[in-house]
């Protein structure tokens, strides 16, 4: 066998060693990489929040990202016609939820600690787990309540309502801003499952992109326009237009690496590792706006992001576990019997 050839193809020239490992998985790397886009994307939000309305930044950012997402739809030969009155329900639904929740999640970002907000945010796969279970009827146990419960704990330890925590800390402006990050965390939640499902009818994820972008565009901009106390604003000259460009294009490059990352690597492991967002939105916020992150917050935070892992966690080992009990059956009765190495197979 040519060893050259694999060794070239992996990018490494120690076959068999840690090296080549990591080179095989560079999807990882370009998940971390992305999320740390994202953080940067939001941390820059409330950057330029005193300078530009926070509806009015958003409009900006997904203006940008749908001047890329047309040419990459014309590039793959992407159809923007629905073909069913299902698909364009369901579209539309899942376009206003994107659109609400990421509102939402700015509006908060605009008002609270980014570390606190992306925190909160970080509780979609409870809201998942519940919505799966009342449309869905998917499972939902003790354990999964119990998760729920330790969830809204750390909602209460990074909100601090003012009659268990004395008046809170300074950096809550309102106590409908936490409220309002928990309901983009259930939004995201519904727009994951309603994606879903349009993904199992043959819906393009860039199609889909599409779409959401636009509505987020359009809604962004009815927002600005009359809820905006300012209305809209020219963006001053010097640093903070230069800010606003580079979001729009940062969003481009975390959305394009994201869905590659979802394309071409297990979407369990995709989505534990979204959780470092918390971790790197408290570093950048502190290194660029220099707000430190409050001690009892982060504890509510480290809460959050661990049942998010437990939850997903547990999540895919109950798939497992449905696919090794389908795979005993079917060689039940072809009277063969079943080896662990055929489970990836059905995965």
């Amino acid at each position: 066998m040519d060893t050259s050839t694999s060794d070239s193809a992996s990018g490494c020239s120690f076959p068999g060693s840690a090296c080549e490992k990591l080179c095989r998985r560079k999807t990882i790397h370009l998940t971390i990489f992305s999320i740390l886009l994202f953080a940067v994307i939001n941390v820059l939000v409330r950057y330029t929040k005193d300078s530009v309305p926070v509806y009015e930044v958003l409009f900006l950012n997904y203006g940008i990202l749908l001047l890329f997402v047309i040419p990459l739809m014309m590039y793959f030969g992407e159809s923007i016609i629905l073909n069913t009155r299902e698909h364009v329900l369901l579209m539309g639904i899942s376009g206003m939820t994107n659109a609400a929740a990421i509102s939402l999640f700015y509006f908060g970002i605009a008002h609270m600690s980014v570390g606190d907000v992306t925190a909160i945010v970080q509780t979609m796969p409870v809201f998942v787990g519940i919505f799966g279970r009342i449309f869905l009827k998917e499972p939902f146990d003790l354990t999964d309540f119990i998760l729920a419960i330790i969830a809204f704990g750390g909602v209460v330890l990074i909100a601090q309502p003012p009659f268990i925590f004395r008046g809170g800390y300074d950096r809550v402006a309102s106590a409908l801003t936490p409220l309002a990050a928990l309901l983009s965390s259930a939004m995201f939640a519904t727009t994951f499952l309603i994606t879903r499902r349009l993904g199992t009818l043959g819906i393009s994820s860039l199609v889909i992109v599409f779409y959401h972008t636009v509505i987020i565009t359009t809604m962004s901009a009815i927002m600005t326009t009359f809820l905006s106390e300012d209305g809209w604003v020219t963006p001053p000259c010097g640093t903070v237009r230069y800010v606003l460009a580079s979001m729009g294009l940062l969003l481009c490059v975390a959305r394009c690496l994201l869905m590659y990352c979802y394309a071409n690597e297990e979407s369990f492991l995709v989505s534990v590792l979204s959780s470092n967002e918390v971790v790197f939105s408290y570093i950048l916020e502190f290194a660029i706006i220099g707000t430190a992150p409050d001690p009892v917050a982060m504890l509510g935070a480290a809460l959050m992001v661990s049942v998010s892992m437990i939850v997903s966690i547990k999540r895919v080992r109950n798939f497992a576990f449905r696919c090794l009990c389908r795979l005993r059956e079917r060689d039940r009765q072809t009277d063969q019997t079943p080896s662990s190495e055929d489970l990836p197979r059905l995965m």
